[in-house]
């Protein structure tokens, strides 16, 4: 019962400090951003894959997204791609790496928020760190993605039944792909908890949040896309449409992140309650 209340004051907490205006610049920072990150990946993947590892790159990213927002950003990301020469994209790299971080940035102004916890860290090392998550995430994205979609096709070459085995194809099938994906999103979430946001926690203090954040948002995912396969975003929004359906989205993803924040937030207020502290 007093988990459920305390469930009850996030909610209310997420309001009382602005959490949805922060989650609507969460959201709007993570569409700037998500360009310029997409063109690191393909710098990245212009050294050790080329082409072909950036474009499966990208598909992965948008294949753990609702169909809808997946249509309305993949088409414009792969035509930022295919129209840039990628030992240019090499060399921008760098400075899309840089532009990349202000999802990050935005994103743990709002984690902060949540734990009121006031940074402490200067602002050339909390941008080293946003720096390091955008650089860990397109590597984890690139390896991945060459496990899944690359592996098999090198595997084959090779005589031995084990290597072919290794990476069959048969392993990922659409579930394992999406559990795949929930795990690398889990442990996002906590390295946002433990790392992003100012302050000490332990994993013991943020799993509460992190269940409930993964819960709520493939609950959203599933529901946001049964919606709009009969919803007529156009007649609000006209030929905006497809970008306000995919910054909704982003934005009820920062809303489930910060409530999560908000909900670890108040069981270690209350443990520390319970202890004395």
């Amino acid at each position: 019962m007093k988990r459920y209340g305390t469930l009850l004051n996030s909610i209310y907490r997420l309001y009382e400090h602005s959490g949805f205006a922060l989650a609507g610049a969460v959201a709007f920072s993570f569409v700037v951003s998500l360009f310029p990150f997409c063109i690191f990946v393909g710098a990245l993947s212009g050294i050790f894959g080329g082409r072909e590892l950036a474009d499966a790159a990208v598909a992965q990213l948008f294949q753990i997204l609702p169909e809808s927002v997946a249509k309305a950003l993949a088409p414009e990301v792969q035509g930022v791609l295919a129209n840039n020469r990628f030992d240019l994209l090499t060399v921008s790299g760098f400075f899309a790496l840089f532009f990349a971080t202000s999802a990050i940035e935005t994103m743990r102004a709002a984690l902060n928020e949540a734990y009121r916890v006031l940074e402490t860290r200067s602002y050339p090392l909390c941008l080293l760190i946003s720096m390091l998550f955008v650089a860990v995430s397109a590597v984890s994205m690139l390896v991945l993605t060459w496990f899944v979609v690359v592996g098999p096709t090198i595997a084959a070459q090779y005589e031995p039944e084990w290597a072919r085995s290794l990476f069959d194809q048969s392993w990922f099938s659409a579930a394992w792909r999406y559990a795949l994906s929930a795990s690398v999103i889990t442990a996002q979430l906590i390295a946002f908890h433990l790392w992003l946001a100012a302050g000490r926690r332990t994993l013991k203090d943020i799993w509460p949040g992190i269940a409930l954040t993964v819960v709520l948002w493939l609950t959203i995912a599933a529901f946001y896309s049964y919606y709009l396969n009969f919803s007529d975003w156009t007649r609000f929004y006209a030929g905006l449409s497809q970008l306000m359906v995919a910054l909704i989205f982003f934005q009820f993803t920062a809303i489930v992140i910060i409530l999560g924040a908000e909900l670890n937030r108040g069981i270690m207020e209350i443990k520390k309650l319970g202890n004395g502290g």
